[in-house]
């Protein structure tokens, strides 16, 4: 069958091209770490560490996992969460110590794929999603093994992610149920649900907040297959915004970190970045050649990261419009 033809919009160019290394499995995850010296991607049954600055595989650190599918770093970078599983038989997450790579603690309670994690701001909770339907909040301490805070139950499909509110006030998780559902960060209790996406919701991404703007809203967006990216003030129950402008399904989201814009790509393997404050398209390239799953920023906002299916991760310079290696060519009709 073939692939429609995307309509690319460049209303300011801003990209510049990575280069490719190939792995043995799909990008599903891409992580900096939050000094900024290694992008972390999920491998075959390993992590590959990788150059910030072009993509090359520094080491490689074996993972038990038959299949990664998220990582996280908590904020004070000490700590590296890798969940995944088995699909259909169990899930499980890794808690690393970085940058040696050692396994600290094992969490492997889920009965199908983890496919999330996300911490909390404050480093001291892990949320976990996963594909039995449920998502989970631990406790995080240095110094012991970490803790059941609650399972939140409710969704009718797999919970494919999770993200925790900048507030600290709410979690929020998405499904294949085509549903989003809020719920309260202390206890669990469910504070609202919507279900305005038409088919599965695969991808969230909370705005950042400026130290000194708490009073704003909380601002979170959500992407999935039915091609739009949608804006929310999940706190207080509001959709501000559908971006409309995709072609097919959307996989990965990402802010930028002067919370401008957003970043989102998928099935069509074009990268776009998205105004903030509107549904305007500021930039459009094709990024891979094959379905992008995974975006991720470096914490100086200068560069942007990109995983395929095919196994390919690509660096963007987001600071030049020089291109520092061929970009993929555009697919025919």
């Amino acid at each position: 069958m073939k692939r429609a033809r995307p309509v690319v919009l460049a209303v300011a160019v801003i990209l510049a091209g990575g280069i490719n290394r190939l792995s043995a499995a799909p990008v599903a995850a891409l992580a900096f770490s939050p000094d900024g010296r290694s992008l972390i991607s999920n491998g075959d049954r390993q992590l590959d560490i990788r150059s910030p600055k072009d993509a090359a595989v520094q080491r490689r650190l074996a993972c038990g996992l038959p299949k990664i599918t998220s990582l996280a770093f908590a904020p004070n970078g000490r700590l590296l969460a890798v969940g995944g599983g088995e699909p259909g038989v169990r899930g499980e997450v890794l808690l690393l110590s970085w940058p040696e790579g050692k396994v600290l603690y094992r969490i492997g309670d889920h009965t199908d794929l983890v496919t999330c994690v996300a911490f909390g701001a404050e480093g001291t909770r892990l949320g976990v999603a996963s594909s039995d339907h449920t998502a989970r909040v631990w406790r995080l301490n240095e110094r012991d093994t970490p803790t059941a805070s609650f399972t939140a139950t409710g969704h009718a499909g797999p919970v494919l992610a999770i993200a925790f509110s900048p507030s600290g006030r709410s979690i929020i998780t998405a499904s294949a149920d085509r549903s989003l559902k809020v719920w309260a960060s202390d206890d669990g209790h469910l504070l609202r649900s919507f279900s305005h996406h038409t088919e599965s919701v695969h991808a969230l991404a909370f705005c950042p907040r400026a130290e000194t703007n708490d009073a704003a809203p909380v601002v979170c967006a959500s992407a999935g297959d039915d091609g739009t990216v949608r804006v929310w003030q999940p706190e207080i129950g509001r959709m501000v915004r559908i971006v409309r402008q995709h072609e097919g399904p959307v996989f990965a989201l990402v802010w930028s970190t002067d919370a401008t814009a957003f970043f989102s790509a998928g099935k069509e393997g074009i990268i776009r970045r998205i105004d903030a404050a509107s549904d305007t398209i500021q930039a459009a390239w094709r990024a891979h050649d094959d379905w992008i799953y995974a975006l991720a920023t470096s914490s100086d906002g200068n560069t942007l990261a990109s995983g395929d299916w095919s196994g390919t991760v690509r660096i963007h310079d987001l600071r030049t419009v020089t291109t520092l290696s061929p970009k993929p060519e555009a697919r025919p009709p």
